[in-house]
């Protein structure tokens, strides 16, 4: 399966004239299903994803605000069992487009993005991978509660106990065997 982001992936969206702070744009697309790794981890994302875009001039000629909607299902391996996992991740993510210094934007509401210079339409894609990336789990569980694999003979917890689940003690405890607090 191929991966969801390409070099050649572009999300265009149409600027409004740059003296108009009033009007606000949206676009929106939807990509084509594939893979991603992420932190070592393959995602599958079986539908694709959809993107929306909404742009609005905070102030003509430097400031640009894009609202960046994304919303997807996407698979992936339980950290734990390592069963199949779906669900769903969505969000909207603020940034705050701008010609100059976006390190002087102390706003912890908008993540700046600096441009060299403004034309009439905008690529988002990069800002559209960010927010995918942001709003992956860190984590993916089958369940909250998910007791995993046992580490000596691979048996799924969640499925009951293994019969050398007592048998064996981690070699770097051993040591603790015989030890008794006074």
């Amino acid at each position: 399966m191929r991966s969801i982001f390409h070099e050649d992936s572009k999300a265009l969206i149409t600027l409004p004239p740059r003296n108009d702070t009033e009007t606000e744009i949206f676009s929106e697309w939807d990509f084509p299903g594939g893979t991603l790794t992420f932190e070592g981890q393959e995602f599958i994302f079986p539908e694709g994803f959809h993107a929306e875009a909404s742009a609005q001039w905070l102030e003509s000629e430097s400031l640009l605000l894009a609202g960046i909607y994304v919303s997807a299902v996407i698979e992936a391996e339980c950290a734990r069992c390592l069963k199949a996992v779906s669900l769903e991740i969505s969000g909207k993510l603020m940034y705050l487009y701008c010609s100059q210094n976006p390190e002087a934007i102390d706003d912890d509401e908008y993540m700046p993005v600096e441009v060299e210079h403004f034309g009439r339409v905008l690529d988002v894609m990069p800002q559209i991978e960010e927010s995918i990336y942001t709003l992956i789990p860190t984590k993916i569980l089958c369940r909250e509660d998910c007791k995993g694999l046992c580490p000596n003979c691979g048996a799924d917890l969640n499925e009951g106990e293994c019969s050398c689940r007592n048998e064996s003690i981690d070699p770097r405890l051993e040591a603790l065997r015989n030890f008794r607090a006074d």
